[in-house]
């Protein structure tokens, strides 16, 4: 009998049962959920099973089954498979269900479970749920891919239906930590799901290009080429790296731009290239300004404030080190809007410079005066002998 061992990951809250029963099993059908409530109930026994006798006797499923909905459950990101040739042994790790808000806002579960069940028990549900494990390094995960389940299956007038009864995403502003200047919108809207397919339209992705769009002024549909030339369609994944990459390298012409009424809120690199009289943003400069935003949290326009200081203090250079200590102090004043950059400067500005006159200590004094009467006894003295050889020599 081939030998496995089960880990759960994650506590089966009553929210998580609920959102498992209402919404996954309808999806995964009867023998994988028997399959997967009887492997979270094993693995979470203190008594560990050591092949698959157990799994095959409590489920009363047949081996050549459980290997079946073993692969459904993988799908549906709820089990992870690894395997050991040499020993032939299996672990199992065993996943929570998302939450069901999360489950209907999925990119592929939520148009799946609208497809199945339909508009008004996806509008149910939606009011519903409206609110040291053993290194596995000498194994190869075999977990099946998650893909394709419904790659030929959605129509054109699904994805609009879905897109209008889904809950609110809490949408990508808050999602995200700066303010996005992105219309996802105008974006996806025609965008072909062979260049960008539907299972990498998730949140991660998603808040990636609205940052990145908004941090470098990349235009809606300028962004869909660089994501697009980033699709590794081999395996339908995103190359956020090379993503990163095209836009920072991206051309981008200012005189649009430079009309704005409120220089504070353009994208940070166009507003630093409006600096630099239209001349492209070093990749260097482009990286520097996603740091301020990304790493220290900075609004865009807090950063554009940042960029004028920095540019009329040191004569127009913008070194690292000097803007990161000066993003440093701005973070720990808690300065978020570009009011409260500009009145912060015009505070400093307006400080007298005060100089201190340096102070000779007590002791110098003492000694230099003791070392001025020293001398002049000295003087005194050598004049003396020097008269008196004078005179002897008369």
């Amino acid at each position: 009998m081939t030998k496995c061992r089960i880990e759960v990951i994650g506590e089966m809250t009553q929210e998580r049962h609920a959102a498992f029963v209402m919404l996954y099993y309808p999806l995964i059908g009867q023998d994988a959920a028997i399959l997967y409530s009887t492997m979270v109930a094993i693995g979470t026994r203190n008594q560990k099973i050591r092949n698959h006798l157990l799994i095959e006797k409590i489920s009363g499923l047949s081996k050549e089954v459980i290997e079946k909905n073993r692969h459904i459950l993988e799908q549906y990101l709820l089990v992870k498979t690894y395997y050991r040739a040499v020993d032939d042994q299996y672990v199992y790790q065993v996943f929570m269900p998302k939450e069901g808000n999360t489950f209907l806002r999925h990119e592929v579960f939520g148009r799946l479970y609208l497809k199945q069940m339909g508009k008004q028990v996806y509008e149910f549900n939606k009011l519903c749920f409206a609110h040291d494990l053993e290194d596995k390094e000498e194994y190869q995960e075999i977990t099946m891919p998650f893909e394709n389940i419904i790659k030929d299956q959605w129509k054109d007038s699904e994805e609009e239906n879905f897109q209008k009864l889904k809950p609110d995403e809490d949408d990508m502003q808050r999602m995200s930590d700066i303010p996005l200047s992105f219309n996802y919108d105008r974006f996806l809207t025609g965008y072909s799901k062979t260049l960008f397919p539907l299972t990498c339209r998730n949140q991660k992705n998603l808040r990636l290009i609205g940052e990145l769009a908004t941090i470098h002024g990349i235009s809606e549909m300028d962004m869909r080429k660089y994501v697009s030339q980033s699709m590794n369609l081999k395996d339908n994944t995103l190359n956020a790296e090379l993503l990163k990459r095209k836009v920072r390298n991206a051309k981008r012409s200012v005189m649009v731009d430079l009309d704005v009424k409120n220089p504070y809120a353009l994208p940070p690199v166009r507003f630093l290239q409006s600096k630099q009289h239209g001349i492209e943003v070093s990749r260097s400069d482009a990286y520097l300004i996603e740091t301020l935003i990304t790493d220290f949290k900075m609004k865009p326009e807090v950063v554009n404030v940042l960029i004028e200081y920095v540019l009329e203090k040191t004569n127009q250079r913008f070194s690292k080190s000097y803007v990161e200590k000066i993003a440093s102090v701005w973070v720990r004043l808690n300065i978020d809007t570009s009011e409260k950059a500009l009145a912060h400067i015009k505070e400093e500005e307006q400080k007298p410079i005060k100089t201190k006159k340096k102070e000779l200590p007590e002791w110098f004094q003492q000694q230099d005066e003791g070392s001025e009467k020293a001398n002049k006894t000295v003087d005194d003295k050598e004049l003396e002998e020097m008269m008196e050889r004078l005179r002897g020599e008369q």
